[in-house]
């Protein structure tokens, strides 16, 4: 590895990559004079040229001698103007506006080019701007084949460049027009930190922030592809990457962080972060979230620093964290000699005893738990094969949510539909949730976007793919916030698809008859449930069932691993006494997980032998409905977020899977046992229907 400085990335000469070429306009971007000639046009290679070097992350901008006005709209009108960044255009001199843009994008001058036709011109701006490279308007077609606009590798974050840098300028701007303090604009900014091990594809940007980073680079060492690979293949390290977004984008990848762990101590080798991101304590934040992880593990942490021209402000970052330069026996008091024999020479060894750390009021922080690895398993849910991927802090969500985990095998041929979700753990502050419950246009949105003050889940509907990041807080209320997010999710996608639907409603199996129970709210609909399951039927489901109308045989799908009970009844019931139960509704009622003890009285779907529309009554008999009426009681529930060719379909599958069963509407009094007892008669004296 190099202990270079960190500069610009030369091009074959040895000069600097160009980083911004800026445009004049008459007769160089365009044919003609905007102001003399009818029109003007945009030469199709003019124009590859423009998209080209956009994708290899080269800003690009204008300085021109022309009426504001209309050259923006003639821009505008060849379908350009986005792809140029702060265009001066004007009638000041050239140089002064190449200055501009330069000053205006942070870029030393070395890294400019500037292409005009006008002789005169370019010998303006390379008399007053000698850095400047500047290129006859003849070249425009063949700048795409000159080194010092071929960089050897094109990141992801150079692609989107010019997008990051038209948000910096949003972004800017909006803080000038804030009124309040720094925090409270950070705050309004909705910062998220994404801390992630690097793969393949973080690689070259990883070596680029190791190389270009100098104010913000510990050690200032460069990394190369092949000791990157190399520390990606030893288990003891760990390489992470960081990447920044706000409200108005994203930042691109802002951090790199090599990390060896050992049983005892954790050497941080390398943190380096770009500088545009220091404003916002990026830095500062994750040395909270390693010393927050080393603090979990019961590990000392050691990091290297090693003293530049340009990285003071990395050592105050280290030193205001809390790093000394006491050793201690647990760490080795030969460590900066160890760094010597290694031919890391000037480096310095600093120590921390980890202790726990408040959580950022101004970003969050989805980042893995370190050392260890993260976990895999199939489940089954409303007839999805879900295919999840966690971190090993949210097993308990995943467990409680959708139960034990299956053979991988298992749905593969039963199951066309295949979920597949990513969990991941973030720390940060609370903030007003984006997209609020129960609305339509989230349900019905590309992508799915379900949060809570603190949470959040993205799914994407066209791939079936989705992350969930929860806050850590939420861990330890996981039957509350983890499930929400998962119940909201999946009854999105049961309502959103034109080949499903959803049930309000719960489904009991005694005695071989499977009896759906709906009811409107605050009828007792989840008591009446949990008591049979006391009693001693099986549970199909509680809260929602759903129908996947091209899954022959005319099975309910349930999910059976949540009751929704008050406190009191919980202790009145068998079963339940040990179960995970978390407070909603001001405390009113329990979301209790099923325990795995009654894991064999659970059926995940089943064939209905009836359907009951739960009323409060004195315990009459039950009485008949026709299937008009039942349809429209249950309408609300089956028509979500379908049109009127969706809904007919619904009905044209209800009327069929309830075809000759009997619609009951059934007065449960306040004596469970006997209104129970008057159910189970009801039910027995129907034909018995095989279990799914």
């Amino acid at each position: 590895m190099s202990q270079s400085a960190a500069g610009p990335t030369p091009d074959e000469a040895g000069r600097p990559l160009i980083k911004c070429l800026v445009w004049d306009l008459d007769n160089t971007l365009w044919r003609g004079t905007l102001l003399e000639d009818e029109e003007v046009e945009l030469p199709e290679e003019i124009r590859r040229t423009v998209k080209e070097l956009d994708a290899r992350g080269i800003l690009q901008s204008v300085a021109s001698r022309n009426d504001h006005d209309l050259a923006q709209e003639r821009l505008e009108k060849l379908g350009v103007a986005e792809y140029f960044v702060v265009p001066q255009i004007g009638w000041g001199r050239k140089s002064d506006s190449v200055r501009a843009i330069a000053s205006r994008l942070q870029f030393a001058e070395s890294v400019v080019a500037f292409i005009d036709d006008q002789p005169a011109e370019r010998a303006e701006v390379n008399h007053e701007l000698p850095a400047v490279r500047t290129y006859e308007a003849e070249r425009a077609t063949e700048l795409t084949s000159l080194p010092e606009f071929s960089p050897a590798h094109v990141t992801e974050d150079a692609a989107n460049r010019r997008a990051m840098y038209q948000a910096g300028f949003q972004r800017e701007q909006a803080e000038q027009e804030h009124v309040g303090s720094s925090e409270e604009f950070l705050r309004s900014l909705d910062l998220r930190l994404l801390i992630e091990h690097a793969g393949e594809e973080h690689l070259a940007r990883v070596e680029e922030l190791t190389l270009r980073t100098s104010q913000m680079n510990a050690t200032g060492v460069h990394y190369s592809d092949a000791d990157l690979r190399a520390l990606l293949a030893d288990p003891d390290h760990d390489v992470l990457v960081m990447s920044l977004t706000d409200r108005f984008g994203s930042h691109g990848a802002v951090g790199v962080m090599l990390l060896e762990r050992g049983e005892k101590t954790w050497r941080l080798k390398l943190l380096a972060t770009s500088c545009r991101v220091v404003s916002f304590g990026t830095g500062a934040t994750i040395l909270r979230w390693l010393i927050a992880q080393a603090h979990r593990a019961g590990v000392h942490l050691t990091a290297d620093f090693r003293a530049t021209d340009r990285n003071r402000i990395m050592e105050v970052a280290y030193r205001f964290a809390g790093f000394g330069q006491e050793q201690c026996a647990h760490c080795g008091p030969a460590a900066e000699a160890e760094a010597a024999d290694a031919g890391e020479t000037g480096v310095q060894r600093l120590h921390l005893v980890p202790s726990a750390q408040d959580v950022s009021t101004t970003m969050r922080v989805t980042a893995p738990t370190l050392g260890a690895d993260r976990l895999h398993s199939v489940h089954e849910c409303y007839g999805y094969r879900v295919e999840c991927s966690y971190d090993v802090a949210t097993r308990g969500v995943v467990r409680d949510f959708f139960g034990p985990a299956v053979a991988e095998d298992a749905l593969t041929e039963a199951h066309s539909r295949t979920v597949r979700l990513a969990l991941s753990v973030q720390d940060g502050p609370a903030f007003e949730p984006v997209n609020p419950p129960h609305n339509l246009a989230v349900m019905t949105g590309d992508p799915i976007v379900v949060d809570t003050v603190s949470s959040r889940c993205v799914f994407d509907p066209a791939s079936g793919s989705g992350e969930l990041a929860l806050a850590r807080a939420d861990l330890e209320n996981s039957a509350v916030w983890g499930r929400w997010i998962l119940e909201r999710l999946f009854l999105y996608l049961i309502c959103r698809s034109p080949r499903s639907y959803p049930l309000h409603a719960g489904a009991v199996e005694v005695d071989g008859r499977v009896a759906v129970l709906t009811a409107a709210a605050g009828v007792g609909k989840s008591t009446f449930t949990y008591w049979a399951l006391h009693r001693g039927a099986r549970l199909v489901g509680e809260d929602i069932l759903a129908r996947n109308m091209d899954e022959p045989g005319g099975a309910l799908w349930g999910y059976p691993r949540a009751l929704y009970l008050t406190p009191e009844m919980i202790a009145r019931g068998t079963g339940l006494q040990d179960a995970t139960a978390a407070p909603i509704e001001n405390g009113t009622k329990c979301r209790v997980t099923v325990p795995e003890t009654l894991e064999d009285r659970l059926l995940p779907r089943a064939r209905p032998s009836c359907l009951v529309f739960l009323v409060r009554g004195e315990g009459a008999a039950p009485r008949e409905l026709d299937i008009d009426e039942a349809l429209d009681r249950c309408r609300e529930d089956y028509a979500t977020a379908k049109d009127a060719e969706g809904v007919a379909a619904v009905e044209e599958d209800l009327r069929a899977l309830l075809a000759g069963l009997p619609l009951w509407e059934f007065e449960v009094s306040e004596d469970l046992d006997e209104s129970y007892d008057r159910l189970h008669a009801a039910l027995v004296a129907l034909p018995a229907r095989a279990a799914e």
